[in-house]
């Protein structure tokens, strides 16, 4: 079994390129979050004096660096699980017609499971070791804005201990596993058949299927629920309270995690609604039509950068609401990993899905339609997944604009201009310029081949 795992990871390697650069992102994120935060505490330990509230200043030093780390490290997790959970699935789903040869030559669906499971463990390994590697950048990068924050001393040095190699190791591993535990049980769960056929769906029990809805309903039972104890605090502390204060924030970021649970059911209805719009030509036409069709794909492009606008609303706005004290240095320090590692898999998921959308131009293109009608569906495809992304981050500022208002006190109608609007327009113009030159490019990348020999290619 181990043999078949290592020759088949040497032997498609290009399928795991893409899953192996988050790794690394992340890897690199962590390491070196973990190498400024034994510099933090060394440096923490040798502060004299106390605050103004009597505490020594070398606690809460302490106290600030542990707090910021984990921090950091919980949101480049979300944004590594919510990539990976895009990026394994496709990379499983590209050699699904594989797994159905090897189920068909007798192997058991649980020994399918443990060997993709397996992949994405070595996967995950390769990627953490290589990050380790590039920890060290990232934290001299890092370690200026950290001090400018006052979460580490004048003067501080990273470094590093080889115990951060199995810490870094088990993070990553613990993202790639949340994210690709789905599409390898959905994989074992496939029929031989429908495995060699290119479909999954199809193998899976309707009973698979409602307690797969059940599961993702009570995880957003529980976010919901969270959100609303955090304006119950909110309301029973007052605005300008310090139970109001830590509520907010936190029941912010759950809003984000429970539009990202839900963006498979709410991506395709937001696509049907876009789809109304008027606007002439084929292209529009055939552009909604294919992101509803796949709204699978649709989903894993939208993901990573709706991250990125819900980090956004999460911390910038409640800065411009008087909640916390972000400005633009402070959100590159905090959320800058996190934000690198959506930002990265976004594009990831674009170049993975690249053969199944010169596919759909091939058929195009054999129809009849004209090359800049197929170039300009393929467009108006990223554009409306960058519409797409900017509207559930707007539902996301909308949600923690909600805990935010009554915790400063700002009036209801004076809340539309403290919004970031200047940063969501810049992350709107970044995620419609990624979107659109990441398609175009992967289009081009294929020009060479004919329209039969892309009909007869696998993904």
């Amino acid at each position: 079994m181990l043999r078949l795992l290592l020759a088949d990871l040497r032997h498609h390697a290009g399928t795991w390129a893409w899953t192996c650069v988050i790794t690394l992102v992340a890897g690199a994120c962590v390491s070196g979050q973990l190498r400024i935060l034994h510099g933090a505490l060394d440096s923490a330990a040798k502060a004299t004096g106390v605050t103004p509230q009597g505490v020594p200043r070398s606690t809460d030093m302490l106290h600030a660096a542990r707090l910021m780390s984990g921090f950091i490290i919980a949101l480049v997790v979300l944004a590594a699980a919510a990539v990976l959970a895009s990026t394994a699935g496709l990379a499983l789903t590209q050699r699904r017609r594989d797994h159905g040869l090897w189920r068909a030559l007798g192997m058991r669906p649980g020994s399918l499971r443990a060997l993709l499971l397996g992949q994405l463990v070595a996967v995950a390994a390769l990627g953490s070791l290589v990050g380790s590697l590039a920890g060290r950048p990232v934290s001299a990068l890092m370690m200026p804005l950290l001090i400018e924050q006052d979460v580490a001393m004048p003067g501080t040095v990273a470094r590093w201990e080889p115990a951060d190699l199995a810490w870094t190791a088990l993070v990553v591993a613990g993202s790639v596993l949340l994210g690709g535990w789905g599409p390898a049980r959905r994989a074992a769960r496939a029929t031989e058949t429908d495995l060699l056929r290119g479909t999954e769906e199809r193998g899976r029990s309707r009973l698979g299927r409602t307690l797969g809805v059940l599961g993702r309903l009570a995880v957003a039972l529980g976010l919901a629920a969270g959100f609303i104890a955090a304006a119950v605090n909110i309301h029973q502390g007052g605005a300008g309270s310090e139970q109001a204060a830590e509520a907010a924030p936190l029941g912010a970021l759950g809003a984000l995690v429970l539009v990202c649970v839900l963006t498979a059911w709410l991506v395709p209805v937001v696509l049907r609604a876009l789809a109304l719009v008027p606007v002439p030509g084929p292209a529009w036409l055939v552009a909604t039509r294919t992101a509803m069709l796949e709204s699978r794909r649709s989903t894993a492009t939208v993901l990573p950068f709706l991250v990125a606008f819900g980090l956004v609303a999460v911390a910038l706005g409640g800065a411009r609401m008087g909640v916390g004290r972000i400005n633009t240095d402070s959100f590159l320090a905090v959320f800058g990993p996190a934000l690198v590692t959506a930002w990265i898999g976004g594009v990831a998921v674009i170049a993975m899905s690249a053969g199944r959308r010169r596919r759909d131009a091939a058929l195009l293109a054999a129809a009849g339609a004209p090359t800049a009608q197929v170039r300009g569906a393929q467009v108006l495809e990223g554009v409306l997944h960058a519409v797409v992304a900017c509207l559930l981050g707007i539902v996301v500022c909308a949600l923690s604009t909600a805990l935010y208002a009554p915790t400063s006190g700002i009036a209801w109608a004076d809340v539309p201009g403290r919004l970031p609007w200047t940063e969501f327009g810049v992350t709107g113009a970044l995620t419609l310029a990624t979107t659109c030159a990441a398609v175009v490019v992967s289009a081009w990348a294929g020009r060479s081949a004919s329209v039969a020999t892309v009909l007869r290619a696998r993904d």
